[in-house]
């Protein structure tokens, strides 16, 4: 019988505003849990969330 396996990968980006490992791993296990609701079996990057707008924007 053959065996099949499929893989759902988070990747993050380490940056200087993250509080420290624990914070970089977060963010890999969000974009692992974002890889599996959108269909399993794929890679996934993690990107921080967009700036704010300013109100003179």
């Amino acid at each position: 019988m053959p065996l099949q396996l499929t893989a759902s990968i988070g990747v993050a980006e380490a940056f200087t505003s993250m509080s420290g490992a624990h914070a970089l791993m977060r963010a890999a296990d969000n974009a692992l849990y974002q890889a599996k609701a959108e269909g399993r079996n794929r890679p996934m990057c993690w990107s921080p969330p967009p700036p704010p707008k300013l109100a003179a924007e």
